[in-house]
């Protein structure tokens, strides 16, 4: 489908951010004026406190408006990538992007090197919204390199981030699938339908149709991959961390034990549940060669659930009730104020995200297909949007942007919220347990799934790290050989399935999705407490989305009424999983 064939409501309506392209290189010229500024401040930053929160406060400002061209650049990109006018938007974003961090390179160094004055500024009440982020810098100063290296590393970091964006601008064409005797378009949004077909055939054409697109440049992806791990790996070592997930952690304000408490939790200790889970899928389909790509046909057959927008908006407002009429307005008005992009269209990027800007509403892109996953993704993503909502509403603009480390957690609160009203309205036992099923798809997904990518990170991230040649055929036989371990025995693995690591994005994201699973076991904890009736948890939670990123993640979660680094709540997760197992098995008698 063309973006010209769909009605405006179903389109986001980014002209709320610029009605003319001149506005947006007005804001790049405002933009460079205050760059210059900025660069004025070189050897008296810290001179004095006026001169210090002046220097914060301008650039505060440009970040601002930075953010805010970025992000309309960047989503007219991600729906006409083929717009040579948008195309040019971002380039400019990108290189004053680029400029900003080689002028401003100088900045954490001066406040380092007078690490006395700024901790004396700080107690200054003008300085309060500033505290934490200066205190994390002030933390990095083992890792901060002179100001010539500095400024090398500086000008050298848009270079390094080119992997990603070939990877971004990277689009295929696959070819069609054949399905009752006619051809069905096949892409990223429609790849999932055609798995959950239940035609063997169709199954297999559209996995190994998708895939071989991807084996066809897998030289290309593998140069990408590796690259963004060597980046990773470079930044680390120069930076005096030991490896690169100590950087990466750093980074979130979290401790690296949390993350190999979660691989040992998922890909250890309960593992066996998982493949339990798929050993009765092969009976329960009787299917004795049983594939991954044979994973996704449905369980439960004789419930087809359809969604307009309309009902899902009905659903999700009656789900998601219990946090009451404020936050409930907030999802209306992504709705009327078009927030979201709907629908497929041709050149549209792929999967779903919520982005945003402090000086912008949070905008949705989707591939709204109808489905429930649709429903489920539509949920998820609003959870994204309304915590970068309440976060920008309360909020100055230095503690408003969340770490990554808590993103997960507001959407898949939106989730778990969304599949036990499902549970609970079902209006028979077939359709109890078509929905039961599908919250152990979202379990798999998250608490297994997401490990599994996590190890095949670390591990490639290692492989960098010691100089080790990480071709397309090491990477793919690498993921291959996770994946048999991570289904178990009884799943065959297709002979395309190690080139399907390079259809996830999130390897690009330097130790993103661990953090889905840790969103998961926080969700489940505070799912539960809420459907108890605990409206204190409720109040906890609603301000924990207000808090944006005033604090470490660890002390924001704690607040929140869950503290992510007791064992209990992951134990709780992973018996939630087999409480529904076993509820599904004895449905399915």
């Amino acid at each position: 489908m063309e973006r010209t064939e769909i009605e405006e409501k179903y389109k986001w309506d980014l002209s709320k951010i610029y009605k003319d392209p001149q506005d947006f290189y007005k804001d790049i010229t405002t933009c460079q004026q205050l760059l210059d500024q900025l660069a004025g401040f070189e050897g008296k930053l810290t001179q004095n406190i006026d001169n210090f929160i002046a220097f914060l406060k301008t650039r505060d400002t440009m970040s601002q408006l930075i953010n805010k061209a970025y992000c309309f650049a960047h989503l007219n990109c991600d729906v006409e990538p083929e717009n040579q006018g948008y195309q040019q938007m971002m380039a400019t974003v990108m290189t004053l992007l680029q400029q900003a961090g080689v002028k401003l390179v100088y900045v954490d160094n001066e406040i380092c090197k007078n690490d006395k004055s700024v901790t004396a500024y700080l107690k200054d009440d003008r300085l309060q919204a500033y505290r934490y982020s200066i205190s994390n810098i002030l933390a990095y100063k083992p890792h901060l390199l002179d100001d010539e290296q500095e400024m090398l590393v500086a000008k050298i970091d848009n270079i390094a981030d080119t992997s990603e964006q070939v990877f971004d601008s990277l689009r295929l064409d696959f070819e069609d699938v054949e399905v009752n005797g006619k051809k069905e378009t096949l892409n990223q949004a429609t790849l999932s339908k055609f798995l959950k077909n239940k035609n063997v055939q169709v199954r297999k054409d559209a996995y190994h149709q998708f895939f071989k697109e991807y084996r066809k440049f897998e030289n290309t992806f593998a140069l990408t991959l590796s690259g963004v791990m060597k980046k990773d790996a470079f930044y680390s070592d120069i930076r005096h961390f030991e490896t690169p997930l100590e950087a990466s952690v750093f980074n979130d304000d979290v401790p690296s034990s949390l993350f190999f408490k979660i691989l040992d939790k998922a890909n250890r200790q309960y593992r066996p549940l998982f493949h339990r889970y798929n050993r009765l899928k092969k009976e329960l389909l009787q299917i004795d060669d049983f594939y991954n790509y044979d994973l996704n046909v449905p369980l439960v057959t004789s419930v087809s659930k359809k969604y307009t927008i309309d009902q899902c908006f009905d659903i999700i407002n009656k789900a998601l009730a219990p946090f009451g009429q404020d936050y409930l307005k907030i999802i209306n008005q992504a709705r009327d104020e078009r927030w979201i992009d709907y629908y497929p269209t041709a050149h549209k990027r792929g999967g779903a995200y919520s982005s945003g800007s402090y000086l912008t509403q949070p905008y949705i892109l989707m591939n709204f297909i109808g489905d429930y996953d649709s429903l489920s993704t539509l949920i998820h993503e609003l959870g994204h949007s309304v915590h970068t909502y309440l976060s920008c509403q309360n909020q100055e603009y230095v503690n408003s942007n969340y770490r990554i480390f808590v993103a997960e957690v507001a959407s898949t609160v939106n989730e778990t919220l969304l599949i036990n009203y499902m549970i609970d309205h079902a209006k028979s036992n077939q359709e109890k347990k078509y929905f039961i099923y599908e919250q152990l798809e979202n379990c798999v997904g998250l608490l297994f799934r997401q490990p599994m990518f996590a190890d095949f990170e670390h591990r490639l991230h290692m492989m960098a790290q010691n100089n080790e040649p990480m071709s397309s055929q090491i990477i793919t036989d690498l993921y291959a050989k996770l994946n048999q371990e991570y289904f178990g025995e009884d799943v065959k693995m297709d002979e395309l399935v190690g080139w399907s690591c390079y259809y996830v994005p999130h390897f690009y994201y330097d130790y993103y999705v661990y953090k889905y699973t840790l969103g998961m076991t926080v969700a489940l904890a505070i799912v539960s407490r809420i459907l108890s009736g605990d409206s204190k948890q409720v109040d906890r939670y609603l301000e924990f989305l207000k808090s944006g990123g005033k604090e470490s993640p660890v002390d924001l979660l704690s607040h929140a009424g869950v503290d992510p680094l007791d064992d209990a709540i992951y134990d709780d997760a992973f018996k939630y999983f087999e409480d529904l197992l076993n509820e599904f098995e004895n449905l399915s008698k």
